[in-house]
C-alpha cells in the first residue's frame, strides 16, 4: 500500500467512524448522529476532522504507512469507543461531549503519534 492510498483511507474511516459506532446500539443511536440540518452535519464534520486531521498531518513525517497503525488504532479506537457510548439524550448538556471527544482524541493520537515515529525511525535505520 501506498502512502497516498493510506491517506484516503484516513480520511473516509474518520468521517465515517462516528456513524459506524452507532451502528452496534440501534438505529435509534445512529438517529441522535444524524437527525440534523446541514449546518449541523457540517459542524459535527469540522469537529471530527480536528481528530482523523491531525493523523493525516502525522502520515507526513513517515517513510511507511505501517507506521500509520501505532496513531490509527490509539486514536480511532478512542473515537469508537466515545462516539458509541455517547448518549445525547440522556443530559441537555451531553451535546458539548461532540465537540470534546476530538480535542480528548488528539491525546491517544499524540501518544500514537510517538510510537509511530519510533516505529519509522527504526524501519529507516534497516533499510540504511
Amino acid at each position: 500500500m501506498t502512502m497516498r492510498k493510506a491517506r484516503f483511507i484516513i480520511v473516509l474511516f474518520g468521517i465515517v467512524l462516528p456513524y459506524l459506532a452507532r451502528l452496534p446500539r440501534g438505529t435509534e443511536w445512529l438517529g441522535q448522529y444524524t437527525d440534523m440540518g446541514v449546518g449541523g452535519w457540517l459542524f459535527f464534520g469540522a469537529l471530527n476532522a480536528i481528530a482523523w486531521g491531525c493523523i493525516l498531518a502525522l502520515s507526513f513525517i513517515y517513510e511507511r504507512p505501517v507506521s500509520l497503525l501505532a496513531p490509527c488504532i490509539l486514536g480511532f479506537g478512542f473515537l469508537a469507543w466515545a462516539h458509541g457510548t455517547l448518549d445525547l439524550s440522556a443530559d441537555p448538556q451531553a451535546a458539548i461531549a461532540l465537540i470534546m471527544i476530538p480535542v480528548y482524541a488528539l491525546v491517544p493520537i499524540a501518544v500514537g503519534g510517538a510510537l509511530g515515529y519510533a516505529l519509522d525511525c527504526m524501519l529507516r535505520r534497516k533499510k540504511a
